[in-house]
């Protein structure tokens, strides 16, 4: 008896190795590649969008202002205003404030919602023409 090798088992071979190798490579991309997705997470969290209504403050007389000792520059002012405010500004200007202009006064107070703010720089009697006020009901005002 003798054993006869033929060409169709040779190429049958080279078929099932090289289909054998195409698969574990297949394996060893597929599972290289699930080691880089499965560290991917992403927290829990919202996302929306809204509307709500954006009303103004009236400031109540008497606006009182503070004036330096020698009566030429105001340094201050009070008010209060017709509701309750976590952040209020001012600016006391000739025309239209500058963004350096602004004095921050912190929160409106008490059941009044009274106000004091002390300006960042004296203004001189001549320039205080107009008292500019930004407030709002939560947060912070940002005057850029």
């Amino acid at each position: 008896m003798s054993i006869h090798i033929g060409r169709r088992s040779i190429v049958g071979r080279k078929r099932k190795i090289a289909g054998l190798f195409a698969f574990v490579l297949a394996l060893v991309i597929g599972v290289g590649a699930y080691a880089f997705t499965a560290g991917n997470t992403v927290a829990a969290h919202s996302a929306g969008a809204g509307a709500a209504e954006v009303s103004g403050y009236t400031v109540n007389s008497p606006t009182n202002y503070t004036f330096s000792g020698d009566g030429l520059t105001m340094v201050g002012v009070k008010f209060t205003l017709n509701k309750p405010a976590t952040d209020v500004q001012v600016a006391l200007t000739v025309g239209t404030p500058a963004t350096a202009n602004w004095s921050d006064c912190g929160a409106a107070v008490g059941g009044e919602n009274l106000v004091t703010c002390r300006f960042a720089a004296p203004v001189p009697d001549e320039e205080g023409k107009k008292l500019s006020v930004a407030a709002v009901s939560s947060g912070t005002v940002t005057i850029e």
